[in-house]
C-alpha cells in the first residue's frame, strides 16, 4: 500500500499524488479563509467546541493539534494526507475504528484557543477536519494551551466499547502549568471548583488513554538537516518527558514525516512493528525512513529490544552505546 500510489479504496477513490497535492492547496486555501469566516459569521469559541464526544468504536484516536502561527505548514500536511493515514491506518488498529481531531491555541491571547468536532471516520475525516478554524496566533512565550485539550479529553469524553484509547498531541511548545477554572468552563466546556496542576491532569489522562506528544522544532519553518534540538526545545523535551515519558515523544523536524511517525505509534500500540518497518522501507526514500525512525527510537526501543532477541524478526535493536549518542545528539 502505497501513499500517493494510484491506489482506489472505495471511499477514497481517484487518490494518487497529484489529488494529495491537490488537497493541500485546496486546504491551504481554507485555512487562509476559516479563520475569517468564523470571525465574519460571529462564532464564538463555544460554537467550535462540540459539548461532549461520544464513540462506540472499539478503537478511538484523538489528536489535539497546535495550530498557532509557529506550527507553518502541519497542519496543512496532515491534512493532505488523510486518505493514506485512514486506509493504512486500519491495518493497525481495524476497521471499527474512529478519530477526532481537535485544535489548540493559546486561552490568553485567541479568539479559537481550543476547537474540537465530533468523533468520525471515512470520507468525513475530511468535512470535520474543515471545521476547524486555523487561527494562526499564539502568545510567542513557548507555552499554549495544550492542558485544556487535555481536560477536555478527561471530562468530556466517552468511548464505552475503546480498548486502549490513544490520545496524540501535536506541537512544539508546551503546556500551561494548570487548568484554570474560567479557561476550563469558557474554552473546554468542563466545570472545575478550583486550578488543577498540569501534572496531576496528565495523570488522570494516562489511566483513560495511552497519550504521545509529537513534538515539531520550536520556530522552525523549514526541514532541519538532523534531529538536534535547540535549547529552547529540549527544555519543552524535559516538561512534556516529566508528563509522558521519553518513550512517549517522538522529536521530529519535518512536517512530511508527521503521518508516518503517527503511524509508528500505532504500530507500537498493537504489536506490528516488522509490518511497519516493512510498509515504510517499501514507500519512502531512504532519507525518510531514516528521519521516521529516529524520530521514534526511544518509542521503539522497549519493544524492538527484547523481540529481536527472541526470533530475529523484528529490526536489530540499537546498542546502548548507540542509545546513548543519539540522545546526547538531540540535547
Amino acid at each position: 500500500m502505497t501513499e500517493f500510489a494510484d491506489y482506489s479504496p472505495a471511499l477514497w477513490r481517484g487518490h494518487d499524488y497529484e489529488s494529495a497535492r491537490s488537497a493541500y492547496r485546496e486546504y491551504d486555501d481554507h485555512t487562509k479563509r476559516g479563520y475569517s469566516d468564523a470571525k465574519v459569521s460571529k462564532k464564538t469559541s463555544k460554537d467550535l467546541v462540540v459539548p461532549a464526544l461520544y464513540s462506540e468504536a472499539v478503537a478511538t484516536v484523538i489528536f489535539w493539534i497546535d495550530v498557532t502561527g509557529s506550527m507553518h505548514e502541519w497542519p496543512k500536511t496532515i491534512f493532505a494526507k488523510l486518505p493514506f493515514f485512514e486506509l493504512e491506518s486500519r491495518v493497525y488498529l481495524g476497521d471499527d475504528l474512529e478519530f477526532a481531531f481537535g485544535a489548540v491555541g493559546d486561552a490568553t491571547t485567541d479568539d479559537y484557543p481550543l476547537q474540537i468536532r465530533h468523533f468520525t471516520k471515512d470520507a468525513d475525516l475530511e468535512v470535520r477536519m474543515k471545521e476547524l478554524a486555523i487561527e494562526g496566533g499564539g502568545g510567542g512565550q513557548t507555552t499554549e494551551s495544550y492542558e485544556l485539550g487535555g481536560l477536555y479529553s478527561l471530562r468530556n469524553v466517552s468511548m464505552p466499547n475503546a480498548v486502549n484509547p490513544i490520545l496524540i498531541f501535536i506541537g512544539d511548545e508546551q503546556p500551561y502549568d494548570f487548568d484554570d477554572p474560567e479557561q476550563a468552563k469558557q474554552y473546554a466546556r468542563v466545570e472545575i471548583s478550583q486550578r488543577i496542576p498540569t501534572h496531576e491532569l496528565f495523570t488522570e489522562l494516562k489511566r483513560k488513554y495511552v497519550v504521545y506528544f509529537v513534538q515539531k522544532p520550536y520556530g522552525v519553518s523549514g526541514t532541519p538537516k538532523e534531529n538536534i534540538m535547540s535549547d529552547i526545545d529540549r527544555r519543552i523535551y524535559r516538561a512534556w518527558s516529566s508528563l509522558v515519558g521519553e518513550d512517549h515523544i517522538a522529536f521530529l523536524p519535518e512536517a512530511g514525516r508527521v503521518v508516518d511517525v503517527v503511524l509508528g505509534i500505532f504500530a507500537k500500540e498493537t504489536g506490528k512493528i516488522s509490518y511497519f518497518h516493512k510498509e515504510i522501507e517499501g514507500r519512502q526514500r531512504s532519507e525518510q525512513v531514516k528521519t521516521a525512525y529516529k524520530s521514534l527510537e526511544t518509542i521503539h526501543a522497549a519493544l524492538l529490544e527484547p523481540s529481536s532477541k527472541e526470533s530475529g524478526s523484528e529490526r536489530p535493536a540499537l546498542e546502548s552505546e548507540q542509545l546513548l549518542e543519539n540522545k546526547e545528539e538531540m540535547r
